[in-house]
């Protein structure tokens, strides 16, 4: 069975581009767990020719901001400590809880 010609055509426009290395913005050699790539769900065409980036230009170029590491775990931590927080009903246990928290939260 032959495949249709304009099937073949929608297809080959939303194959995805090969990475080449590097972000296409500012030329900066990058690892490819390390590339942004803007992803559309409901248009693959436009996910298929979105550039890879790396993620200043990323930033720039979406005006969003993505969380690093240290921020995500964080962030988690933070999440886990506030849910120990509402089991200890005692002040002594809370406020050390608290402490710690606010000490998280200041650290970079």
């Amino acid at each position: 069975m032959a495949i249709k010609p304009h099937r073949a055509i929608r297809t080959a426009h939303t194959r995805s581009r090969k990475f080449s290395g590097r972000c296409e913005a500012c030329r900066k050699s990058l690892c490819i767990c390390q590339a942004y790539q803007y992803t559309d769900e409901s248009n693959g065409a436009i996910t298929a020719s979105a550039p890879f980036l790396c993620r200043s230009c990323y930033e720039q170029r979406y005006s969003v901001k993505i969380p690093t590491e240290t921020e995500q775990y964080k962030a988690r931590l933070l999440d886990k400590l506030s849910n120990y927080l509402d089991a200890f009903p005692d002040g002594k246990e809370r406020d050390l809880l608290s402490r710690v928290m606010r000490l998280i939260d200041s650290t970079n």
